[in-house]
């Protein structure tokens, strides 16, 4: 039987996870402003163009987030980390979606400013 490698699993999880989610958010984005569903931030809830601008941009970034969960997922397949590659792979897949807000947030700023 083959042993799952931990820092392995969780890259892929969390990157299966992150790029399901973007495809639900981007095939159905919410339509009205809300606090439950969707991309929330005060920028984001500026006006409708704000709100329906934003969904598909962080739809893009989270999907973008998942590949590179999975691309982590070959580093620690070519190189042994030991037990601090649970650490690692927690942490970068922690960081991934931060980037995508970040890089949502410049993009609405882009947009309408």
């Amino acid at each position: 039987m083959m042993e799952i490698n931990p820092p392995v699993f969780v890259c892929v999880l969390c990157g299966l996870i992150y790029i399901i989610t973007g495809q639900v958010v981007l095939r159905y984005p919410p339509k009205k402003i809300n606090d439950f569903y969707g991309y929330r931030t005060s920028r984001s809830k500026k006006s409708q163009a704000h709100w329906d601008y934003a969904q598909k941009e962080s739809s893009k970034y989270i999907i973008q987030s998942g590949y590179y969960c999975l691309l982590t997922c070959a580093l620690f397949i070519l190189f042994e980390t030991g037990k601090a590659g649970i650490w690692i792979a927690i942490i970068l897949t922690t960081l991934y979606p931060f980037n995508s807000v970040i890089q949502t947030e410049k993009a609405l700023k882009k947009k309408f400013s």
